[in-house]
């Protein structure tokens, strides 16, 4: 075993970098692309509020605070609107992507990867720093970015019935899922692709309750959650 966590963790999945090129009309000057941004803005903030269904063209020029007519020249029908809505949506979570796996790298090297796994109480040490950061990754996902999730949750939903979202749906989750597979097998799981879906679904299901909740979510149940599960998988006491 190397003598240090050392992941090579991706900035961010390249399959995802490339579905993110935007299917619509090409702006051919700055002004004209920054109005054909303002509209996805707008549809962004009608799925956060309504779902996907609330996205016409009438209802999006009227929240972006423009002529019905932009709606229509940037965008052949409403189904390329959303796409390239969600295409915008992916596009901006890379950042977060980005800065997840860059604090996960960071926390890693900190650790010693033979004392980790061989030294229970290094181990702890190790573990209770993931579940920190875990716990605020998921307050701030929920205090600070609730429509964020809802426009999440509303484009995946939605993707299970729209075939032309389906694909970039299954390469927007593979983009978060394949940095935890990477880390879990680094710490020489055999179960590393299992325990990476259940931490996947375990931060899924304290978002939505955090949403469902109107943005109030109980830090000290979500820190317990955290330490339950990565105790077991980490085989601690």
């Amino acid at each position: 075993m190397s003598s240090s966590l050392e992941l090579d963790f991706p900035a961010v999945d390249q399959s995802l970098c490339e579905s993110i090129q935007y299917q619509g009309r090409k702006a051919s000057r700055v002004k004209s692309e920054q109005r054909r941004r303002e509209i996805l803005q707008a549809a962004l903030r009608i799925v956060a509020k309504e779902g996907v269904q609330g996205v016409k063209h009438r209802a999006v020029a009227k929240e972006a605070g423009v002529p019905l007519a932009s709606t229509t020249y940037y965008f052949k029908d409403i189904n390329e609107l959303i796409t390239d809505a969600f295409m915008l949506f992916a596009e901006k979570s890379r950042e977060k992507l980005e800065f997840f796996y860059s604090e996960l790298r960071r926390l890693a090297d900190e650790y010693d990867a033979v004392s980790v796994m061989e030294d229970e109480g290094r181990r702890r040490e190790f573990a209770n720093a993931l579940v920190e950061m875990g716990t605020n990754y998921v307050l701030g996902q929920v205090r600070h970015h609730k429509s964020e999730l809802m426009s999440e949750q509303a484009f995946l939903m939605e993707s299970v019935r729209d075939e032309s979202l389906s694909a970039l749906a299954r390469r927007y989750k593979d983009a978060w899922l394949s940095g935890l597979v990477d880390f879990m097998q680094s710490l020489g799981y055999e179960t590393y692709v299992e325990d990476a879906a259940i931490i996947m679904g375990m931060v899924g299901n304290l978002e939505q309750e955090g949403a469902l909740q109107g943005g109030s979510i109980d830090e000290d149940k979500v820190r317990r959650v955290w330490r339950r599960l990565l105790y077991m998988m980490l085989d601690i006491r």
